[in-house]
């Protein structure tokens, strides 16, 4: 069985689930052994496209009860899980969102959550990028949290850098809770050395599946299996089959 198909394309979680965790990357993509969604992300989808409706309907300072209850019927048409307490805080976290983006003036969204595939000088695979907000001068990344960090995370820099290159355009973070925003747009230092960062792991990957001969047993016959908590905690369901795989082929 091959490891990927010809047809594969890169993507910043693909490549850095590979840094992290090899064995995890086998478990998510080849065998397509995936956790379900978590209520952080159902937080995440929902405040992100929150932001988007009020900011294309051009909702600022206008009644949110009808903008609440189209949060509650989008958390029940797409039968999100286990995650009713997000609700409120993904409306809240919407409405920072788009007021910190009203106030720097960034009401014309050009593109939400569009698809970009590019081919980049060293690399075999193309890679596949889907930004958030894109605007005519800059990309916006949200992030919702329920603790705002004191610096934007290393992971979401080098996602930022990479979109700025294969946009050629200035990126930001745009983190929220309930209550606080921070909004950091990346400095040429910041791109010059993400990037290099996540060029490198794409690097790592298609060598690893030069290593394998693309190849899903040997590569899973080379992997070992590490189910510690760290630096992943692992679904149940899926370390149980995981470890059943690698017993098959160890």
């Amino acid at each position: 069985m091959e490891l990927v198909k010809e047809d594969f394309k890169h993507s910043f979680s693909s490549a850095t689930k590979f840094s992290k965790s090899p064995c995890e990357w086998l478990c998510n993509y080849p065998l397509k052994l995936k956790s379900p969604g978590s209520p952080a992300m159902t937080r995440g989808n929902l405040s992100e496209f929150g932001a988007y409706y009020k900011i294309k309907r051009g909702m600022q300072q206008k009644d949110d009860k009808a903008f609440a209850k189209l949060i509650e019927h989008r958390f029940k048409k797409l039968k999100y899980l286990d995650a009713e307490k997000e609700i409120l805080n993904a409306i809240e976290c919407a409405k920072q969102f788009e007021k910190v983006l009203y106030e720097r003036q960034l009401r014309d969204i050009v593109g939400y959550q569009s698809e970009m595939i590019k081919k980049l000088d060293g690399l075999k695979y193309p890679v596949r990028a889907f930004t958030d907000f894109e605007f005519a001068k800059i990309i916006v990344d949200a992030k919702s949290t329920m603790r705002m960090p004191s610096y934007p995370k290393p992971d979401h820099i080098r996602q930022q850098a990479l979109y700025s290159k294969l946009y050629d355009k200035p990126t930001a973070l745009l983190y929220a809770t309930p209550k606080k925003t921070m909004f950091y747009e990346l400095n040429e230092e910041d791109i010059a050395n993400g990037y290099k960062e996540i060029f490198n792991h794409f690097k790592s990957l298609e060598n690893y599946i030069i290593k394998c001969n693309n190849n899903l047993e040997e590569a899973i016959k080379i992997t070992p299996l590490n189910t510690d908590p760290n630096p992943f905690a692992w679904d149940l369901n899926i370390k149980q089959e995981a470890e059943k795989v690698w017993q098959k082929y160890q």
